[in-house]
């Protein structure tokens, strides 16, 4: 009896102090000593052992009672914990259906409101079939920013500004969804040609020590952009090294902070962050749009068959491509070209879930989970949902990789140019001389407080920072100078 009552304190005080320390939601649990265990469970992150507690439940409980909806409740936030996003969305969603206006289903919707922090969620069904179709009551603060950002966006989207408008105005100031509202409308000033007004609140999001961290990186990122179109190239390029973001998402940075440096005459640095690009490890991110950076700064510099073998590694890259183009192959096989398409951000978001999916699914191997009996057929869901994706995505990508293979042929035309420009202004070369391509720093033999090496294809991530081409202009008027 003293053992019981000394459980139900703990409980009592753990669940104070959570609610102390964080926004969770109170919560009233149906059975006690069950959600004791799984509360302290998911307090240790043992989230694997709550799947066998709940399924022990669920067999000794009618589907449709509140014992019942607990411990799928308990099943989603076990996979929510797990890493499993897609997986605890179906699960806390039938708990919302089932339970709409109880404390489970708060807790199921505080759930799902986690999980879509990351961005990586069936938006159809989250945000539509649950946020946006079913009627929800008085909710509390965090849940009813969520329902009402959402709400607002689809409203907006649909051309029903007075409906959009009178759900934003119930968002409460500096929660993750107002944060991510005023982000929003920065981006609409953006497309609305406003760079004043988006520069204006960009600054404020990335210089606010409230704004959750995800949405002041994508700030930052923007705020960047934004002052190098400006001219203030020093500036942006402070800004662009802030900026940490996904593989695909840092090769492009790393391609704008080169245009930075180059804007800066330090071709050496601009250079350098061009080597870092080549790593594998960007192969996702790889546009024809380095190597006319590349092209153009050898140029200025008088390196002309550097300048000239630019084009080599262009073709190196690209030529298959451009090929298969002309010959009107389908479009959507060449990996080159689909890889130029993700790289816009409304298909990026697509390939990233359907990753993750895959992911999930790979990851669910480890695991025999079909025999718990809100778990059957969880495989056969994962391969319905990626079918889906992998539909939607071909869709998108019917129109996107053809715009694509044009930029493409663009990019390589502005190459081509280049090359002719290169080799007339070889030619009006009076002096030839020897090209040296690449320069050493001159090395202190009494000082040891650096060390250098030759890059030779091995990449590492931690030194791209210090990667740099130590080269000076051969031009004949910086020689006289000199």
């Amino acid at each position: 009896m003293r053992g019981s009552l000394l459980l139900t304190i703990i409980f009592f005080f753990s669940l104070l102090e959570q609610l102390a320390h964080t926004d969770e939601i109170s919560y009233h649990p149906i059975n006690l000593g069950f959600w004791e265990t799984v509360n302290l469970a998911l307090k240790d992150k043992d989230y694997k052992d709550i799947l066998p507690l709940a399924d022990d439940v669920s067999k000794h409980t009618k589907k449709d009672s509140q014992e019942n909806g607990e411990a799928q409740l308990a099943t989603g936030l076990a996979l929510k914990g797990l890493g499993f996003k897609y997986l605890s969305t179906q699960v806390l969603g039938e708990v919302l259906k089932k339970s709409l206006g109880t404390d489970i289903g708060l807790q199921a919707l505080l759930g799902l409101e986690e999980i879509a922090h990351s961005g990586l969620v069936d938006e159809d069904y989250v945000y539509g079939e649950l946020a946006n179709d079913l009627e929800f009551d008085t909710l509390p603060k965090g849940l009813s920013d969520f329902i009402s950002y959402q709400q607002g966006i689809f409203d907006l989207l649909h051309g029903f500004d007075k409906w959009s408008a009178l759900s934003f105005s119930k968002i409460n100031s500096d929660s993750y969804w107002d944060f991510k509202l005023r982000y929003y409308y920065a981006l609409k000033d953006v497309a609305a040609d406003n760079p004043s007004g988006a520069l204006e609140k960009f600054s404020k999001l990335a210089s606010s020590d409230l704004v959750p961290d995800d949405i002041k990186g994508q700030a930052v990122h923007q705020q960047a952009r934004l002052i190098f179109e400006k001219g203030d190239y020093t500036q942006a390029y402070k800004l662009y090294k802030k900026v940490t973001l996904s593989p695909r998402e840092k090769g492009l940075i790393l391609l704008e902070r080169a245009w930075a440096k180059y804007y800066q005459k330090d071709y050496g640095k601009a250079l350098g962050l061009l080597v870092a690009l080549e790593a594998p490890y960007f192969d996702a991110s790889r546009t024809p749009e380095a190597y006319i950076l590349k092209m153009l700064m050898y140029k200025e510099l008088c390196y002309y068959d550097s300048a000239l073998s630019v084009v080599g590694e262009f073709n190196k890259h690209f030529r298959n491509s451009i090929q298969n183009i002309h010959k009107r192959t389908e479009l959507r096989s060449d990996q080159v070209l689909v890889n130029l398409s993700v790289l816009d951000q409304g298909v990026e978001r697509w390939v990233n879930f359907l990753q993750s999916l895959k992911d999930e699914k790979k990851d669910l191997e480890n695991y025999n989970w079909e025999q718990y009996a809100f778990l059957k057929n969880s495989r056969r869901l994962y391969d319905l949902e990626m079918n889906r994706v992998r539909n939607q995505l071909d869709w998108i990508l019917k129109d996107k990789v053809r715009k694509s293979a044009n930029q493409l042929l663009d990019w390589e035309e502005q190459l081509t140019f280049l090359d002719y420009q290169t080799r007339l202004d070889r030619l009006r070369v009076i002096k030839p001389k020897s090209e040296v391509p690449y320069r050493s720093e001159e090395i202190s033999h009494t000082k040891f407080d650096k060390s250098y090496w030759t890059a030779e294809g091995e990449i590492w991530f931690d030194e791209l920072e210090d990667y740099k081409v130590f080269v000076e202009s051969q031009c004949e008027e910086d020689v006289k100078v000199k």
